[in-house]
């Protein structure tokens, strides 16, 4: 859809809203992929477990389909998940483990907890940070249907939490539109991928990335042009005009994303067809939903 209030003569802004599909965001399409792929390598089964760790999307999506296969679903989060989503987790019959927040080395860091419950219980840890499944998922189909609803497109703009997303976008579209679409990758203000030298507190954006760097955006980063970083601040009031002004109940990461579409659009890098992504809704942050009302 267009966003009348991003918009002018020169630039209009397109949302896809993927918090339209099944489990709810964009994730249903990696989880779907990692899934399909592991049962066509013979790692699963009907009956087979599967691990991973995820903010929260990736792991609902992985629960529906998962307890759709007949699949036992382990997932690890940080403390700082909405408790929302862990409460949909549970309900959807996925086992919830939360990890503290702990240095990468720490034992008792999410992605440690993930490979010690695979080791434990024979299970496929599908590992979304390096998994080329997750790129590949947006490369055939969230890119495939940006291009055929609106053809050729000027700027991508996307939030970087595994990667997976920004560069399966990324690499298809410049394959088919040529150097000149540009993209550029959301991350929180002092996150790992921040290319400034930001030395104040560390913003958090729930879904994108953290401390860490994740292996699949390293792979395919020649397919981002540029980092914008975004304080919390910044999404979330962009938040608040995306609801007030359009009436789309997106989450924080959508926020961050309208947030660097208007820096750009200032500093004069973008015009033409803009395309961003609602990769999910403000309904799974009930927390963040009163800060924006209140």
């Amino acid at each position: 859809m267009l966003l009348r209030s991003f918009s002018d003569k020169e630039l209009r802004v397109w949302l896809k809203l993927e918090y339209t599909n099944p489990g709810g965001s964009h994730k249903d399409r990696a989880a779907y992929y990692m899934i399909k792929q592991a049962f066509e390598k013979g790692l699963l089964r009907p009956g087979s477990r599967i691990v991973e760790v995820s903010s929260g999307n990736t792991a609902i999506s992985l629960a529906w389909i998962g307890r759709r296969l007949g699949l036992e679903v382990y997932i690890v989060v940080d403390s700082r998940v909405s408790p929302t989503k862990v409460s949909l987790l549970k309900m959807l019959g996925a086992k919830v483990e939360i990890a503290p927040l702990v240095p990468p080395e720490h034992p008792l860091f999410k992605r440690n907890i993930a490979i010690a419950i695979a080791r434990e219980k024979s299970a496929v840890f599908l590992d979304q940070d390096s998994n080329d499944a997750n790129h590949l998922a947006h490369y055939e189909s969230t890119c495939v249907e940006i291009v055929e609803q609106l053809g050729r497109v000027s700027a991508f703009v996307m939030g970087v939490g595994t990667g997976g997303t920004i560069t399966g976008v990324g690499r298809c579209l410049k394959e088919r539109m040529g150097s000149d679409v540009k993209i550029y990758g959301v991350v929180p203000k002092g996150s790992s991928l921040d290319p400034s030298v930001s030395t104040g507190r560390r913003s958090y954006i729930e879904g994108l990335v953290g401390s860490t760097k994740p292996e699949l955006y390293n792979k395919y980063s020649k397919y981002v042009d540029e980092l914008i970083p975004i304080s919390e601040e910044e999404a979330l009031a962009k938040l608040r005009v995306l609801m007030m002004n359009e009436g789309i109940a997106a989450g924080p990461s959508t926020g961050a994303a309208i947030a660097a579409i208007e820096k750009l659009k200032n500093l004069g890098k973008i015009r033409g067809d803009v395309v961003t992504i609602a990769a999910d809704s403000i309904v799974r942050y009930p927390h963040i939903l009163e800060k924006l009302v209140g």
